[in-house]
């Protein structure tokens, strides 16, 4: 009975464990907010937003007739 107890409660903190280190997933709109916050230079047009990174790297924003995103295109310089 005292190993039943003892496996019991290790695989509650087990579950527990796994259950706290899980990421929630962020839609493709809290995606390109935060790359364009944190964007170095940032440039509008029309219908998409072009962001350059410190790094070199470049990432392509498009978005569609209601606004929602359609594509976002990273490039590595």
């Amino acid at each position: 009975m005292k190993t039943i107890f003892k496996v019991f409660l290790f695989s509650i903190a087990l579950a527990a464990a796994f259950v706290s280190c899980r990421e929630e997933d962020k839609t493709a709109e809290e995606n390109a907010q935060e790359m364009i916050d944190n964007g170095d230079n940032v440039e509008v047009s029309d219908d998409k937003v072009k962001i350059e990174n410190e790094d070199g790297s470049e990432t392509k924003i498009k978005y569609d007739d209601n606004g929602n995103v359609e594509k976002v295109k990273t490039d590595d310089n």
